[in-house]
């Protein structure tokens, strides 16, 4: 009786085993996983507002913009980064003739460098 026990409980063990090797394997191999979840997190911090709710201080630059006060805005985006701090993202324009600028809370365009 007691082999008998024994060879159940080795059989449990190797495949407690087996399974830990595939799982540990599964998370070695992927690097993409962790890379799509970054970029998950990355849009899920881009939230597409209605171009009204953008902050009264982007809208003035805007109507002070000479080249962009006559466009319509097509969409609007409201980013929160890593650190906290809140952008906006405008884009302006039609089909080929789009125009994407960002501001901050102050209504400061943000040019990238």
């Amino acid at each position: 009786m007691k082999t008998n026990q024994t060879k159940t409980t080795m059989k449990k063990l190797a495949l407690i085993f087996a399974m830990g090797a595939m799982m540990s394997f599964g998370t070695v191999n992927s690097p993409s996983a962790i890379l799509h979840a970054q970029t998950t997190i990355h849009q899920d911090n881009r939230v597409e507002i209605v171009p009204e709710d953008l902050p009264q201080k982007v809208k003035e630059a805007i109507l002070d913009d000479e080249e962009l006060k006559t466009m319509p805005i097509t969409k609007a985006y409201k980013v929160t980064d890593m650190d906290g701090s809140i952008t906006y993202e405008a884009h302006f324009g039609m089909e080929e003739e789009t125009i994407v600028k960002k501001y901050d809370e102050e209504g400061e365009e943000i040019t990238e460098e």
